[in-house]
């Protein structure tokens, strides 16, 4: 069962955009790594409704979570009483768009079902549910599973020589498919020379790396021109999408900033403060 929030209910279902329940939540956090060849999907179940936790302890109720790939056409339930649960792919198993859809199910029928936070409009109660209700919905969580969503958004940044470019100028290209950072010949190898060490390596990315992504971020934001083809706009967008980052919501100055996972504080940690990494 997909989530509708236009859907009704004969029963009361705690989940989000309903006022079936008042002043209590069910929210799943689900996060995806590559590690080798396999892919595990970590996922967290929060339910601040008290009176739904005790169905789960009884083993009257169960966590659910239905992992799903269009593009490899497979599908995984995961099921249950933990707050925290892990489940590993082999690679190839997940690639492309990966929605997660999780839920709290009834598993043996529930008598004299009582909660202070059920809405009036049900009655005073108490609720009966048999095997199969649904008690909590989460939305529907999109994922895009690819080796290169998992890398450094750097990873689509290269660094390339221009001839005749003045020297200390550096001009950036979005037209391929990763972006290109143009510099002299003598700054380029300059630069090579200064990525051996860790604290130089921090300095770039907070420097000539971060005004890139802005960049490509702001050209994403405005819209002028379509680099749907391009492979570096795709991974800019499905890491946001696999983050919760809103491109469009936030100046592009903000993006980058988490896109590049804080870059200001491994500044911090390795060169104002001396620190290894």
């Amino acid at each position: 069962m997909k989530f509708d929030k236009h859907k009704a209910f004969p029963y009361p279902v705690l989940r989000p955009g309903s006022d079936d329940y008042s002043d209590v939540e069910f929210q799943v956090m689900v996060e995806f790594a590559i590690s080798g060849n396999s892919v595990t999907a970590n996922v967290l179940f929060a339910n601040s409704c008290e009176e739904i936790v005790e169905q789960i302890e009884a083993g009257k109720a169960a966590y659910v979570c239905v992992i799903s790939c269009r593009d490899t056409y497979i599908q995984r339930v995961i099921e249950t009483k933990e707050s925290a649960v892990s489940l590993e792919f082999e690679i190839g198993k997940l690639r492309g768009e990966v929605k997660v859809d999780p839920y709290v199910v009834v598993k043996e029928d529930i008598e004299n079902y009582a909660c202070p936070n059920i809405n009036n409009e049900f009655g005073a109660g108490p609720f009966a549910f048999q095997a199969g209700d649904v008690l909590a919905q989460e939305e529907t969580q999109a994922f895009y599973i690819d080796r290169d969503v998992f890398k450094p958004i750097t990873s689509v940044v290269d660094l390339v020589k221009k001839d005749n470019l003045t020297e200390g100028l550096w001009t950036i290209n979005f037209d391929d498919d990763h972006i290109r950072i143009e510099v002299s010949p003598k700054l380029k190898e300059s630069i090579d020379d200064a990525r051996n060490d860790n604290k130089n390596r921090v300095i770039l990315k907070n420097s000539i790396y971060f005004a890139a992504v802005m960049q490509a971020i702001q050209k994403l934001q405005d819209k002028e021109e379509s680099f749907d083809d391009r492979k570096w706009a795709k991974i800019f967008t499905n890491q946001a999408s696999n983050r919760g980052i809103d491109i469009e919501g936030h100046d592009a100055y903000l993006v980058a900033q988490q896109l590049m996972q804080l870059p200001a504080l491994q500044l911090d940690t390795l060169v104002f403060k001396g620190g290894n990494q």
